[in-house]
């Protein structure tokens, strides 16, 4: 330790003067095109011993955010600009002083020849060494690109998310938001589960692209501090946050009251006066303090190479789950720029910082409804009804009753043989159609209620209604003038009728019909029409038999036959 506070010493100075350059402003693109570069998230700070600053070792971060001391599966990958050639040499020396497990460094560079940078070299080693510091077991993967525009990294995004065994990307940069950036919120998200993390910004109380993409997980900073062994956070005044000027709001925030993207999602430590030791030899004399929110994403991406459920679907449903107070440490104090902290979700810190490794939200007691079949006949002329079997399953320990209620458009009537049903069980539904229910397609609706969880099942049932059709046999015939022709007319049943039919016919003037045997007549039952033509019949005639139902005097359905007067 000696020999760190000595180096630490030696390159006080030297800190203090390249503050500024570590943390140049924010390059603002044009809002309009995608000429976007992106700065780093990070601030180097002057030595504890010449400032009083604290400066945090892995074994303090993990007992402030209750965190294995060791662990970590999968590969995490780093994505930052330019390249950084002591990066490995630097991780091995981190590593071994803070008696972390042996690296496993990948170094990926998106060009054969990428000139390096100091700033950016500064942003590697932090980002590299304090993910393998919070997953010692878990890959590292640094993803190089060629330059800090806005195509360059976000090809080394593509690159790192493509590869199966990448469970976490970190991106400790961003830049102003700008008008068409929700056209690369799709380089955030792929068909391997990569969940995607990027700092908030160190500008104190405004919003960065791509921590206000609605696909990544936006991590704001804190100040950490410890008194009497016990952890405190308070708001760092320089993290980013706000509302999006063009993301939606993602419907995992739904209920937060903003009518877009609000950020951060969560927070961690990040203030340069409470930084973290990182060592850099490139550009560098070794130990370096450094804070902003830059720490915090590889970090949260190392939390989920641990426990591979920070999600932001996850995060916030342990947000509105009685789980929030074990899990996260609600950051209640601070500002930064003009918004301020509070209890629950606000604009500096989030959600909170974490509490644990495991977000995986706790499963509610709910339950299921079903309907079998779903699909059904009925017929007004019969009193066979149609049943239904209703089953509730119960859900994750559910056990309470479930009150079963039906709706529907038409005069169809139901009832439930038991209702309601406790825990898990079945239900048998009559669905009967009285007489008079109009012929059609009908939906019953079936509503479980338990408190104010209703879940529901649908029934189609198709109505049909008695009815009849005539026919005339033959159809079309030929008779002399002043003969005569005969016709079966018959009363068809369609849908179970079985009622009687009173027919009548209409003629040309002197045809003369009559019936034998006397209407009405039963359906199935057929009639013979006798049809006289007169002496100078000429042409064709038409005989139209109408068919009226004894009792509903509306049901009324009509036949012809068509006779053509024959020379012969």
């Amino acid at each position: 330790m000696a020999g760190l506070q000595t180096r630490i010493l030696t390159i006080a100075l030297l800190a203090a003067m390249v503050l500024a350059a570590c943390y140049p402003a924010l390059v603002l693109a044009s809002a309009s095109t995608p000429e976007w570069t992106a700065e780093p998230m990070h601030r180097v700070v002057t030595p504890q011993a010449t400032t009083g600053q604290i400066v945090y070792y892995p074994a303090d971060i993990k007992a402030a955010y209750g965190l294995p001391l060791t662990g970590g599966s999968g590969t995490i990958a780093i994505i930052d600009a330019y390249d950084d050639s002591h990066v490995a040499s630097d991780l091995n020396y981190f590593s071994s002083y803070n008696n972390l497990a042996t690296p496993n460094l990948e170094i990926h560079k998106m060009s054969s020849f990428i000139s390096g940078s100091t700033s950016w070299g500064v942003e590697i080693s932090l980002d590299v060494e304090w993910a393998h510091a919070i997953a010692p077991t878990a890959k590292i993967l640094l993803v190089e690109a060629r330059s800090s525009s806005l195509g360059d990294l976000l090809s080394a995004v593509s690159y790192a998310s493509s590869r199966s065994d990448v469970v976490a990307v970190s991106m400790s940069w961003g830049a102003a938001e700008f008008s068409s950036e929700t056209a690369y919120d799709s380089y955030f998200t792929n068909t391997n589960g990569v969940t995607f993390y990027a700092s908030s910004g160190d500008t104190g109380g405004q919003i960065i692209w791509p921590s206000s993409s609605v696909n990544v997980v936006s991590v704001g900073g804190t100040t950490l501090t410890k008194t009497s062994g016990v952890f405190t956070e308070a708001a760092w005044s320089g993290s980013g946050g706000g509302v999006s000027a063009y993301e939606p709001s993602p419907a995992f925030q739904t209920g937060l009251g903003y009518t877009n993207r609000a950020t951060p999602d969560v927070s961690y430590n990040a203030d340069p006066n409470t930084g973290f030791f990182v060592y850099d030899t490139y550009g560098y004399n070794g130990g370096l303090i450094v804070g902003g929110t830059s720490a915090g994403a590889p970090q949260w991406a190392a939390i989920q190479a641990l426990g591979g459920t920070a999600s932001d679907k996850n995060l916030y449903s342990i947000y509105n789950s009685p789980a929030y107070a074990s899990d996260f440490r609600d950051i209640t104090s601070g500002q930064a720029g003009s918004y301020q902290t509070g209890p629950g979700y606000d604009l500096v810190t989030g959600i909170g910082s974490p509490l644990t490794t495991s977000f995986t939200p706790t499963p509610v007691a709910d339950f299921t409804i079903s309907s079998s079949p779903n699909t059904v006949a009925l017929n007004t002329a019969t009193s066979n009804p149609a049943t239904i079997t209703i089953t509730v399953v119960a859900l994750n320990g559910f056990s309470g009753q479930v009150t079963l209620s039906a709706t529907t458009t038409s005069s169809l009537t139901t009832a439930f043989s038991t209702n309601p049903i406790s825990g898990s069980g079945t239900s048998t539904l009559t669905i009967t159609a009285p007489a008079g229910t109009s012929a059609g397609t009908y939906t019953v609706t079936v509503l479980g209620t338990s408190g104010t969880t209703v879940h529901t099942t649908a029934i189609s049932v198709q109505v049909t209604v008695p009815d009849f059709s005539l026919t005339a046999t033959p159809a079309s015939q030929n008779i002399k003038a002043g003969g005569t022709g005969t016709a079966k007319v018959t009363v068809n049943s369609q849908n179970n009728y079985a009622g009687s039919v009173s027919l009548t016919a209409s003629a040309p003037t002197g045809v003369k019909i009559s019936f034998g045997p006397t209407t009405p007549i039963a359906a199935g039952n057929s009639v013979t029409i006798t049809i006289t033509l007169p002496n100078n019949a000429r042409g064709t005639y038409t005989i139209t038999i109408t068919g009226t139902d004894s009792v509903n005097k509306a049901l009324s359905h009509k036949t012809t036959v068509s006779v053509t007067v024959s020379n012969r």
